[in-house]
């Protein structure tokens, strides 16, 4: 009988080792548009002309001059 009981505790040491030393996997970011407001800020030298925004369930928008150097910011809901 403790042979049998020796033989369960080295498996399941074994089988607890084996899934604690498996490659942690990197939790994906949100898709665009679900957590995050997706802003483009077009830039003037150091003025904002113009900006383009989509998400956090609401309907995308613009205004100004979309064109130029740009920035993209991420900005939670």
């Amino acid at each position: 009988m403790n042979t049998k009981r020796g033989v369960l505790a080295a498996v399941l040491a074994a089988g607890a080792l084996a899934l604690g030393s498996a490659p942690a996997h990197a939790i994906p970011p949100p898709p665009p548009g679900g957590d995050n407001l997706i802003v483009f800020s077009y830039y003037s030298g150091d003025q904002v002309i113009g900006q383009r925004w989509y998400g956090c369930g609401q309907p995308a928008g613009q205004w100004g001059t979309l064109s130029g150097p740009v920035k993209v910011f991420f900005t939670p809901c």
